[in-house]
């Protein structure tokens, strides 16, 4: 467990006070001893000068009595321990006091000269006793001192301490606490020291901060809850299936609808493959993950139910991204078509037997009157007639009978039961030659043909069938009633392919049977005036050629077709 501010500071501030007070005290009593012994050190040579005066005195007159008398006097010092006094040649002149010691002992010497001679010294021996015990005494009073001083230090230390470290630290670390705890309105006032006023300062504007973003995150997530909410009620709500898998094809997510159609619980579906799960082509078929990203919209495919069924199933798939752009996982969309290709299997071969009924109806109608006629003329001809009754009679029925022929071969062209045989072909060329054959017709009934073309519109398909294609819709344009005054074809690149535009200023067609114009045997003209299977044929014609065609009205009135052909080979 960490120590606390208050004991670390201490800790240290011992140390280092210890250490400082011991320090002090050595230097303090070696200042002290020294100054003693040198005091100790000058009463020694000043004993010792008056000796050598006193010495000098009594030897120029013989009087060594006197010297010893001296040497006994100065010896009743406590502070002296012995004096001796000794020739050049250290023959004792006097001696008096204690044996020599090896510890306390300061040693003074003074030698006695005459002139630049010297012939006696002296050598005085002084106590240390007093300075040791003063030196003691003194080491002991500033020791005492020292520790006094370092508790009342210690004292006001912790109460400075407490006041400017301890108090604000735990005033700031209540108002954190708080914080933590979630009360974003918590502010606290430090005045001094500066550090902690200014850290006081910065903590308040960080819990504003906090505050602010706390309550623009709660603002979000409120608003982000509430549309996680409405995505989950519409995700389970929508009457698709609906899983999510990650990039391995995990499933992480299943819908009620999903369960409904499959028949598999989502606790029973999420954390497992989906080509587990449906034990099919599915995830192969129409799963985003297995094209590259791409985009699924509606494929079919099958899938196996939980109860061993297979489904018909219409997939949707597409991929899901992170805030990176990295992809994630990929969501599908699935609803069971079974019923719906079982529906529409029926309408089609309902429509199918509609279309046979329709087409047997419209060629008994086309048909029945010239067999009308070819019956009626074969009675008339009988063994009595003459050869020119005969001849006329036969060439009424010839006449019908082509008629019958002709409403079977465009049957025929319109069932496109012929070989194609498709090429690449110049479209100006085929419809400069379809203008040529309808050219006199416009200018007897007074409509003019407007004709602009690109020279290399090149088109790959049967070069015979998109001519009558031209011819017949140019036919369609003149036949309008009221007649058309204009007529403009154009032709030109679009994209990979090529088109070709018929227009006329004539009546259009009503939006409410554009859907039947290209239908067969329906038409609008007189009776007489058409079979109804022009059109008809014209779109098998551009189905067969890969290309399309479609019929709009103009604004200003007429019609326009507007045909798309293949501009190369396949």
């Amino acid at each position: 467990m960490p120590s606390s501010l208050k004991t670390t500071f201490f800790r240290r501030l011992n140390l280092l006070a210890v250490f400082s007070a011991l320090l002090f005290a050595i230097l303090l009593v070696r200042a002290e001893r020294m100054i003693l012994l040198n005091d100790l050190q000058n009463k020694g040579d000043s004993i010792a000068k008056i000796l050598a005066s006193v010495t000098l005195d009594a030897v120029m007159v013989h009087d060594y009595a006197t010297v010893e008398r001296y040497v006994s006097d100065i010896v009743r010092d406590p502070a002296i321990i012995s004096v001796t006094v000794r020739r050049a040649d250290n023959e004792i002149l006097a001696k008096s006091g204690q044996g020599e010691k090896k510890e306390g002992v300061l040693v003074v010497t003074n030698p006695v000269t005459i002139g630049n001679e010297r012939f006696r010294h002296i050598k005085i021996s002084l106590a240390t006793d007093r300075v040791d015990s003063i030196s003691k005494i003194l080491l002991l009073v500033t020791i005492g001192a020292v520790i006094l001083f370092h508790f009342i230090g210690l004292l006001m230390s912790s109460i400075a301490l407490k006041k400017a470290v301890i108090l604000p630290l735990a005033q700031l670390n209540t108002a954190i606490k708080t914080l933590r705890d979630g009360d974003f309105n918590q502010q606290i006032i430090l005045e001094e020291p500066a550090e902690f006023a200014n850290i006081g300062n910065s903590f308040n504007d960080m819990a504003t901060t906090i505050r602010a973003n706390f309550e623009a995150i709660k603002r979000q997530q409120e608003t982000l809850q509430l549309e996680q909410n409405k995505l989950a009620t519409i995700v389970d709500s929508v009457a698709d299936g609906l899983f999510v898998t990650d990039n391995h094809g995990v499933i992480l997510a299943f819908n009620s609808s999903a369960t409904s159609i499959s028949g598999f619980q989502a606790k029973e579906a999420i954390g497992i493959k989906c080509t587990d799960l449906f034990r099919t082509t599915l995830c192969k078929d129409a799963c985003a993950l297995n094209h590259q990203g791409e985009t699924i919209r509606n494929r079919e495919t099958t899938m196996m139910t939980k109860d061993d069924r297979t489904l018909n199933v219409s997939v949707s798939s597409a991929m899901l991204y992170d805030s990176q752009d990295q992809a994630v996982g990929g969501v599908q969309t699935f609803r069971d078509i079974t019923a719906d290709k079982k529906r529409h299997e029926m309408y089609c071969h309902t429509e199918k037997l509609a279309a046979i009924g329709q087409l047997a109806a419209g060629v008994a109608h086309e048909i029945n009157n010239p067999l009308s006629n070819i019956l009626g003329y074969a009675r008339y001809i009988k063994s009595t007639s003459t050869p020119d009754e005969i001849e006329r009679r036969t060439a009424v029925i010839i006449e019908q009978a082509r008629k019958c022929s002709d409403i079977v071969k465009g049957l025929l062209n319109f069932s496109r039961s012929s070989g194609a045989k498709p090429g690449t072909f110049f479209l100006k060329e085929i419809i400069v030659r379809a203008l040529d054959m309808v050219r006199y017709k416009a200018e007897k009934q007074d409509t003019s043909i407007h004709f602009d073309c690109h020279e290399h519109c090149c088109a790959y398909a049967d070069q015979a069938k998109i001519e009558q294609v031209v011819f017949n819709l140019l036919i369609n344009a003149l036949q309008t009633n009221p007649r058309a005054q204009n007529i403009w074809i154009s032709c030109g690149q679009a994209g990979k392919g090529i088109y070709f535009t018929i227009t006329d200023d004539g009546p259009g067609v009503d939006e409410s049977i554009q859907q039947k114009i290209f239908d067969p045997f329906f038409t609008t003209k007189e009776v007489g005036e058409g079979t109804g299977l022009g059109l008809s044929i014209c779109a098998g014609i551009i189905a067969e050629a890969d290309g399309s065609i479609d019929l709009d009205n103009r604004p200003e009135g007429g019609a326009i077709f507007t045909i798309i052909l293949p501009s190369s080979k396949p």
